[in-house]
């Protein structure tokens, strides 16, 4: 479900703590990885429980324009046909989904004032408003809908980003990505099978081998990383240097070392991409500089060692 970038944030979340607290246990670092991949799981399956209230409130709207008294030409004219899309519908009905949102008690995190101001957006937009024009919806058109609903009435909203990072600490972090990731799945559903959904459910196991075995191999080798980096630091004190910046640096080295599947150009890009959003303005050159000449001199030496064909460039 999360791409590597997403992974190695967290990883260097973690590490820049264990920097300034050496004290710190390799099983704790893994204990607070996995906590924090948890609740990106948690947060993932939140957003997806409000797209499908926010559909479900139509329902309840039009209960409400139905029990009036004197109605208007549009309270008679209820729809409730987003309620019933197709890809939401069996994504819910999917066992290993529903316990998911039993067991991480999702409807605990769901606001029903901020679904029906959602809805309340939605309904007056001109492409719900014809989307309800339609007798009966195709699958691409439902989930174009549906992808409307993420992109246009869910991402950005100043009260849904409010309310989820009073649940979740890590909204900042992963708000952007999970909301883009939901759009992207139903972007490319071709039909109503909520499969990559549940797909992206099911790696989230496998998905923390990856910044574990990063974060194990960077606490294992520290001192060696560090003197790896050491002499190409252009007569700068180490003490003077962005502790963060550090940290980028070793774990880009770690990689190149230890990581033998994942590309040297990839490992290198990821730390200088991670360096423009997490350090200072001037740290992406710096950053380049040194990595760019640690990584010539462990080829030369023979010490970088990649397994599969391309990878080494």
């Amino acid at each position: 479900m999360l791409g590597r970038r997403s992974l190695r944030i967290k990883t260097m979340q973690l590490l820049y703590s264990y920097e300034l607290n050496k004290d710190l246990s390799i099983g704790s670092l893994e204990t607070q990885l996995t906590k924090s991949m948890n609740k990106t799981a948690v947060l993932y399956l939140a957003i997806i429980a409000y797209l499908n209230e926010i559909c479900q409130y139509s329902m309840v709207d039009a209960g409400i324009k139905l029990a009036k008294y004197i109605k208007s030409e549009d309270d008679n004219k209820v729809n409730t046909q987003i309620a019933n899309t197709d890809l939401l519908k069996n994504l819910f009905d999917d066992d290993v989904f529903s316990f998911l949102i039993k067991k991480e008690k999702i409807n605990s995190y769901l606001d029903k004032d901020l679904v029906k101001s959602l809805f309340m957006i939605l309904r007056d937009k001109p492409k719900y408003k014809d989307f309800c024009k339609i007798a009966t919806p195709k699958i691409e058109e439902q989930n174009d809908m549906l992808s409307y609903i993420v992109k246009k009435i869910m991402a950005g909203n100043k009260s849904m980003e409010d309310t989820l990072e009073e649940s979740f600490s890590n909204f900042d972090d992963d708000g952007f990505l999970l909301f883009h990731l939901i759009q992207k799945y139903i972007d490319g559903a071709k039909d109503a099978s909520p499969k990559v959904f549940i797909e992206s459910v099911n790696t989230w196991e496998e998905e923390q081998r990856f910044p574990k075995e990063l974060l194990k191999q960077y606490i294992s080798h520290n001192e060696e990383l560090l003197a790896y980096i050491q002499p190409n630091l252009q007569n700068w004190d180490i003490e003077r240097i962005a502790v963060i910046d550090t940290v980028l640096m070793k774990m880009a080295v770690c990689e190149l070392l230890y990581m033998p599947t994942v590309p040297v150009k990839v490992s290198i890009n990821e730390y200088i991409d991670i360096s423009k959003i997490y350090s200072t303005p001037k740290s992406k050159d710096f950053v380049n500089g040194v990595l760019d000449k640690t990584k010539q001199q462990l080829h030369d030496a023979g010490l970088i060692k990649k397994q599969g064909r391309g990878l080494m460039q």
